[in-house]
C-alpha cells in the first residue's frame, strides 16, 4: 500500500470514529473528509452557512461561526502539508449542541513542526483576557513574521478570539515524517 493510500486510510478512521463518537444531543451539520482545492472550500463555506442559517442561529452567532469556519478550512488549504504523492489529507467537522457549536478540523503537518505548533496553541491558550489576546493578535500583525507558506500565524489567535475558547489541539503520528493535527475551537 502506497504512504498516500496508508495516510487516507488514517485520516478516514480517524475521521469516522470521531462521527460515531458524536453525543446523542449533538447535531453534525456539516462534515467532509477528502482533500481540499479552492472549489471544495468554497462549497464547504456555502454549506456550513446554509447549515447554520437552518439550524435558527441567531446572527451574531451565526457570522462568528462562518468567520471561524472559513478561516480553519483557509488555513487548511493553504497551510496543510501534503504526502510524498502531492495529495492534502483533511476533514472537517461542524457540530451543534443546543446554543453551543463545535468545529473539528484534520490536515497533515510535518512531525518536525510539531514542537512548534505546540509551543504557538500554548501562548495562545495561556490568555485568560480577550483584550490582552487581542493585544498579543495587534503585536504579531505588527511584527509582520511570515512564514515560509506566507501566514504570519494569526489564523489560530483569530480563531481563538472570535470562539472565545480555547483551542484543543492533539497530533496523531502516522509514519516519521507525518502527523495528522486535529484542532478543535
Amino acid at each position: 500500500m502506497s504512504e498516500s493510500a496508508n495516510i487516507e486510510v488514517f485520516f478516514t478512521e480517524k475521521f469516522k470514529t470521531l462521527l460515531q463518537s458524536t453525543p446523542e444531543n449533538e447535531t453534525v451539520l456539516v462534515s467532509y473528509n477528502g482533500v481540499l482545492s479552492q472549489e471544495q472550500v468554497a462549497k464547504l463555506e456555502t454549506e456550513v452557512e446554509t447549515k447554520i442559517v437552518e439550524a435558527g442561529v441567531p446572527k451574531g452567532p451565526l457570522k462568528k461561526i462562518f468567520f471561524i469556519s472559513v478561516e480553519t478550512l483557509q488555513n487548511m488549504l493553504i497551510h496543510g502539508n501534503k504526502d510524498a504523492e502531492g495529495k492534502q489529507h483533511n476533514f472537517f467537522i461542524l457540530r451543534k449542541n443546543g446554543v453551543k457549536t463545535q468545529i473539528t478540523s484534520a490536515n497533515l503537518v510535518e512531525t518536525k513542526n510539531i514542537t512548534g505548533l505546540e509551543k504557538q496553541m500554548t501562548t495562545i491558550n495561556e490568555f485568560e483576557d480577550a483584550a490582552a489576546l487581542k493585544q498579543y493578535y495587534m503585536g504579531h500583525l505588527e511584527n509582520n513574521q511570515l512564514s515560509e507558506k506566507g501566514g504570519a500565524g494569526l489564523g489560530f489567535i483569530t480563531i481563538a478570539m472570535k470562539s472565545g475558547n480555547k483551542l484543543s489541539y492533539e497530533f496523531n503520528k502516522i509514519n516519521e515524517n507525518t502527523s495528522l493535527f486535529l484542532l478543535t475551537s
